[in-house]
């Protein structure tokens, strides 16, 4: 073997591996961040396909088709399209085990992709089904990504509280006031949202953990009021659609709910901000300041307010349990 063969079957090894992969599976969206460092955001839906009577879509950059175990699935906004299964509806961690395929790209020109530590993002890293879909993760895979057949091999896999990745990202780029206060996390989440309190050093305080109502509360209250408006039960998944498109309506000819909009919001927001106030009572003179993060964290500009910031919506709110992974 020449020594140029050799560097080069060194360099193809060495791209093979990866040594962290960040996931972050939400209720509504899959997050990933591929060898290029550029974070991938797709619809997390999955619909499968029986490609002996309905056509496979192409693969297209929001995505994914994966071929694995006699199944083809899509992962991304055609599958959002077609109707597939939500996490929204179904359940993330029940969806998991699937949609962590379309974050398990190897390098450019690559067939083989070792992880040596797949990062997940779940809500409670000691909740037991999370645990298990973990452990599915960890082996060698052989799949079909986008066309490219592939092996992967997982060494390691690795559970992040997504709060505490918030709050660790939080703590690295200044933005608590007081680092020797207790500071602390709202995520606001699809299904339900999660509050989390660190002492000085950064340790959780578990018994201040508590779980607050998700955009799913709000868009169920919106619902109900369109229901009540039209005679037509609206599409939850749609209404979450049109908050976040700022559109406040059903798909492109849909029913408008703007008329509804704020004052459910608000609702929704008085609600968060009572519970966690009650259940955060005793720490509440030691406070310092609560992130707000998470996707829907723009709404509640209120809370900001009423708190004098306090409570304060982070910077890229959506994109901060990632970035924190990697801390």
């Amino acid at each position: 073997m020449t020594p140029i063969t050799e560097v080069t079957r060194l360099l193809s090894t060495q791209k093979a591996v990866r040594n962290e992969i960040l996931v972050n599976p939400g209720n509504r969206y899959l997050e990933y961040v591929p060898a290029d460092g550029q974070m991938i955001r797709l619809p997390n839906v999955i619909r499968e396909f029986d490609p002996s009577w309905e056509d496979v879509p192409a693969p297209a950059a929001d995505t994914v088709i994966i071929e694995r175990e006699g199944r083809i699935y899509a992962i991304g906004q055609a599958a959002k399209t077609m109707h597939g299964r939500s996490a929204f509806d179904k359940g993330k961690l029940s969806m998991m085990f699937d949609s962590i395929f379309a974050a398990l790209e190897p390098s450019y020109g690559q067939s083989i992709l070792r992880v040596e530590n797949l990062k997940i993002a779940v809500p409670d890293t000691r909740n037991q089904d999370a645990i298990a879909e973990s452990k599915k993760l960890q082996g060698t895979f052989e799949y079909t990504r986008n066309g490219q057949a592939l092996i992967t091999t997982i060494a390691r896999v690795t559970l992040i509280e997504e709060a505490t990745a918030a709050y660790n990202y939080g703590t690295k780029n200044g933005l608590y006031q007081w680092s020797d206060a207790i500071n602390g996390v709202i995520d606001f989440g699809g299904g339900t949202s999660s509050g989390r309190l660190y002492s000085p050093d950064g340790l959780m305080l578990r018994e201040a953990s508590i779980t607050l109502p998700g955009t799913n509360a709000l868009a169920q209250s919106i619902q109900a009021r369109l229901l009540k408006e039209t005679a037509v039960s609206a599409d939850l998944s749609a209404i979450m659609d049109g908050i976040e498109s700022g559109s406040y309506q059903i798909g492109r000819n849909g029913a408008t709910f703007v008329s509804h909009f704020a004052s459910a919001r608000d609702l929704w927001l008085d609600d968060i901000r009572s519970k966690a106030s009650a259940q955060w009572s005793q720490y509440l003179n030691d406070l310092g300041e609560v992130l707000l993060v998470g996707g829907s964290a723009s709404l509640a500009v209120d809370l900001e307010e009423r708190s004098e910031k306090r409570f304060k919506i982070a910077p890229s709110p959506q994109d901060i349990t990632i970035l924190g992974m990697g801390l």
